[in-house]
């Protein structure tokens, strides 16, 4: 379409807004326009910097290449602002690859407009490192070794959710099973933050054995914003304005963590765990804990880890095998034991009851 060379004039209140963007050095577009897939009501003001040194932060979009991570069935004509995919029935879809991609560059956006310092696993639809997806075991390597190598002091995973139903929906974030207390830290604010933005059911701060909070040397979070399976989580996914304040989300709770100390805790330089063992080691590194585990520890299941001492002494004590024993069956024992009625012979039982652990 040909242009018309003749310009009107500038109304009063455009000609104010691009004199002040000159006065203070902004771009007048900049002055006048929210990021991309925002609206002009969600646009903040640039945040405080960082007190005291500002944070190196790994941002870890889950997922990529062959590994599309969940998919949800998007309601036909839903614009998303995303890479079109679709099924094999022909459906448009969403993959949580793209979503976590599309959040995680916005949190890095947001997490530099603050002053941090950042590196993202992958910066394109690779695996971690940005290398071709291989195996599962190799992209998750990539992305922890990366985030170890560089010294990064803080890693935060962008993942979303999905379930064999539509009934799932909410927002969780993890730390590793056996995680520092600063790891603990970051996630309650990052949880905090998402639930009061999103509004969605709070899953809650939860702990996991997944191999990037496993992996990684500095406090390591992994969040699940919202299910892809669920039509009213996905909705809010689909949308470019609602990933903006998911980031955002992300980003405030970071910030809330690091403005309330996070230098209190030595730096570490050894992974949190090693192992697990079937059968107990003769001895592990210096620095380490040797802990045998419950089969329903989801890390050591049963066997043996080495716990760094750190994180081992901070860990509560594990419950006792047994309880009692009573002569006359109670009414009720405490959560996670089983009453059984024990032998004459039974050493700790003699005949009577006793509560054993459920493991």
């Amino acid at each position: 379409m040909r242009m018309n060379r003749c310009l009107s004039p500038l109304p009063l209140s455009a000609l104010l807004v691009v004199a002040l963007a000159f006065l203070v050095g902004v771009s007048p577009v900049a002055a006048q326009s929210p990021p991309a897939g925002t609206s002009p009501a969600d646009a903040p003001a640039t945040p405080a910097p960082p007190q005291g040194k500002p944070p190196y932060i790994a941002v870890d979009p889950g997922h990529g290449d062959k590994d599309t991570g969940a998919v949800g069935v998007l309601a036909p004509g839903t614009v998303t602002g995303l890479p079109e995919r679709a099924d094999s029935q022909g459906r448009a879809v969403l993959y949580e690859k793209d979503v976590n991609f599309d959040i995680a560059q916005r949190l890095d956006r947001f997490l530099r407009r603050w002053g941090a310092r950042t590196i993202m696993t992958r910066t394109g639809d690779r695996a971690g490192g940005d290398r071709p997806f291989t195996t599962t075991t190799d992209d998750l390597k990539a992305r922890t070794d990366l985030a170890n190598e560089v010294g990064v002091d803080l890693f935060v995973s962008i993942h979303n959710n999905s379930l064999g139903s539509p009934q799932g929906t909410g927002t969780e974030t993890f730390h590793y099973y056996y995680a520092s207390e600063a790891s603990k830290r970051l996630a309650l604010s990052i949880q905090t933050e998402l639930v009061a933005t999103l509004g969605l059911p709070d899953r809650g701060v939860k702990e996991a054995g997944f191999y990037v909070l496993r992996h990684t040397v500095m406090p390591a979070v992994l969040v699940e914003g919202a299910f892809l399976t669920n039509p009213g989580d996905l909705a809010k996914l689909a949308s470019p304005v609602e990933r903006e304040r998911i980031a955002r989300a992300v980003g405030r709770g970071v910030q809330t963590y690091w403005n309330n100390g996070p230098s209190e805790e030595p730096v570490a330089v050894l992974p949190p765990t090693i192992g697990p063992w079937v059968s107990k080691p003769k001895r592990v590194p210096d620095g380490y804990v040797l802990v045998k585990t419950g089969k329903a520890n989801p890390v050591g299941k049963g066997g043996w880890l080495a716990v760094r001492a750190d994180i081992a002494a901070a860990q509560p004590p594990p419950p006792p095998a047994t309880i009692g024993p009573w002569r006359l069956k109670p009414k009720r024992v405490p959560d996670g034991y089983r009453l059984v009625k024990t032998g004459k012979a039974n050493p700790i039982g003699r005949g009577g009851w006793l509560a054993v652990l459920e493991r």
